[in-house]
């Protein structure tokens, strides 16, 4: 058995396995590890490399075993939650899909994978194609047979029509029929039913449920915002802008903030997201605390509430502008906190952040957060 399938044969039988740094020490992070221990009983076979690598495949290449058993670890986690981890950790991230066959596969819940290409695969495929070849080679020696086939016409169905030369990816669809339509339909859903029991719906226990969970601030993705995923962490985090086009770029949409407020007994955690297509229920809805806006309106046609007036009575709304600059008058009408930066004079970041921050305090303290 390959370590892939030995991982594999270890989670379905629900035993634990240990990560061991290069020193022999134990340790639950595994960017510090450098093996797996899978534990057998009283026996403990000989540790697996992490960066071996296994026969998981995404794009043609080969996954590290490290890269799988963090996916497992992140089997109940959102899709959001394991995307900020992957970047915290600079471990490779899997898309939703490869992901979610994946979890099922090393669980024992699927005796197959499409991305895992197994010694038994091979075996198969190489059977097949020997036989296909033995067919074609057969064929080749019968005239009568050629004849016919020189003659055969390709049929088309609605089916063949409709799947086209190459394949596409329609998954960015779901996402957004998700946001737009399913989650509009439950809510309507729910309010009928208390409406027909007589009773009225709590959205605030929506919010309490969200309060237990790491709070999300929503920023642009366009590349001429003042904010984006590369220097938005340094501005709150350390009271320091720096333009976008002096920091190296970002591949990915998530990272996170942690924060001390006077209010709270302990540090928060923000998410920032710069893109709402990681928001696969509407629970993360719930907790988004604050939306950072450039002033165009096609910024909100993906979130949940597209209509300004709408989404900043859900959100509190933040418009960061250089002084100088002139506001829109459309901006100038939405429930947004207009916030000044200075262009030159970083020591005024420290005020700047001092009020955002008093402003995010007073926000969590009426969510109910502690």
């Amino acid at each position: 058995m390959s370590n892939l399938e030995l991982l594999r044969a270890h989670i379905s039988d629900s035993k634990a396995v240990t990560l061991v740094t290069p020193a022999g020490e134990q340790t639950e992070d595994i960017s510090a590890a450098s093996r797996v221990v899978l534990e057998q009983n009283d026996e403990t076979n000989e540790p697996l490399e992490l960066d071996q690598e296994t026969e998981f495949q995404v794009d043609g290449s080969h996954v590290p075993l490290r890269v799988v058993l963090h996916c497992w670890q992140h089997k109940d986690s959102s899709a959001a939650d394991y995307l900020a981890d992957c970047q915290t950790r600079n471990i490779t991230n899997i898309s939703f899909l490869q992901r979610m066959d994946l979890i099922a596969w090393l669980s024992g819940e699927s005796d197959n994978s499409k991305f895992v290409n197994t010694a038994e695969k091979q075996l198969a495929a190489k059977v097949t194609a020997q036989m296909s070849g033995e067919a074609s080679s057969s064929a080749n020696e019968d005239p009568l047979l050629l004849e016919a086939l020189s003659h055969e016409k390709v049929l088309l169905d609605h089916n063949s029509s409709l799947r086209g030369s190459k394949p596409t990816n329609f998954g960015y669809l779901i996402k957004e029929v998700e946001l737009k339509l399913v989650h509009s339909l439950k809510g309507s859903s729910k309010s009928r039913k208390a409406a027909e029991r007589g009773g009225v719906s709590k959205p605030d226990a929506a919010k309490k449920a969200a309060a237990k969970k790491d709070p999300i601030i929503l920023i642009p993705s366009a590349a001429s915002s003042i904010f984006t995923i590369s220097n938005i962490k340094q501005f709150l985090e350390e009271s320091k802008y720096v333009h976008p086009r002096d920091m190296p770029g970002s591949k990915s949409d998530v990272t996170t903030v942690t924060k001390k407020l006077d209010r709270f007994a302990k540090p928060i955690k923000f998410m920032i997201a710069s893109n709402t297509r990681l928001f696969t229920k509407p629970e993360y809805w719930d907790r988004v605390v604050a939306v950072f806006t450039t002033g165009h309106a096609w910024q909100f046609n993906n979130y949940q509430w597209s209509n300004p007036s709408e989404l900043f009575q859900k959100c509190k709304g933040y418009y960061f502008y250089f002084a100088g600059d002139v506001v829109p008058k459309h901006v100038e009408q939405w429930n947004v906190q207009r916030v000044e930066l200075d262009k030159n004079k970083r020591f005024r970041d420290v005020e700047v952040l001092r009020y955002f921050w008093n402003t995010i305090e007073k926000e969590l303290a009426g969510r109910g957060y502690q």
